[in-house]
């Protein structure tokens, strides 16, 4: 049976989702932006740093497939939220969906690059990867405000959007150093602000 809604009463429902998507974030999404925050920054740095102490520094992109271990704790951390006793709204759906539409863009947008190089023998088209990578971030940060109606994320999208346009003037070495800081304030500091809203709505 059908139920049709009044234009107010659809307004009402889709203003009760955000809220509930909202309070969903703060209270346990928050952690995964914490984590993806320190985990990519720490091997950005890693990176960085192996760049400057290897023979070849071309070997030190390997340090990157730590990030399947790191899927998988992620992985184990999502189970854990979901089994919380938090109401699990179509929004949150989409905003999910959203993070594994980058992950599969950045996938894609890696092949492309590895097949260029094979093909044509470009290497410095690996120059583009971490700015490309910040664009891409920086857009996912930037539709997460749009769908949670969250100001914060639009600040954070214009710095990582930022963050990507000086990597053009940068050597990878640096790159790595600019990516891991936007990660910081763009992940973890955010992380720890919904964590804090969520602790101060509760009191």
């Amino acid at each position: 049976m059908e139920t049709n809604f009044s234009h107010e009463q659809s307004l009402s429902l889709i203003n009760e989702m955000i809220n509930r998507a909202r309070n969903n974030v703060k209270q346990e999404g928050a952690l995964s932006f914490i984590f993806w925050g320190y985990a990519t920054a720490a091997l950005a740095i890693m990176h960085s740093v192996l760049m400057n102490t290897l023979n070849d520094p071309r070997q030190s992109a390997g340090i990157w497939f730590l990030m399947i271990p790191a899927g998988i704790i992620s992985y184990f951390m999502e189970r854990r939220i979901d089994r919380k006793k938090l109401i699990k709204t179509h929004i949150d759906k989409i905003a999910g969906t959203v993070w594994g539409a980058f992950l599969i863009s950045f996938a894609v947008f890696m092949v492309v690059l590895i097949t260029v190089n094979i093909k044509f023998g470009y290497e410095q088209i690996f120059m583009l990867t971490t700015p490309s990578l910040m664009i891409m971030v920086g857009l996912g940060q930037f539709i997460s405000a749009c769908i949670y109606r969250n100001k914060m994320w639009y600040w954070f999208a214009a710095l990582t959007w930022t963050g990507a346009v000086a990597c053009a003037f940068l050597v990878p070495d640096k790159q790595m150093i600019v990516f891991a800081v936007c990660m910081i304030l763009g992940f973890v500091v955010p992380g720890h602000v919904l964590i804090h809203q969520a602790k101060k709505s509760h009191v």
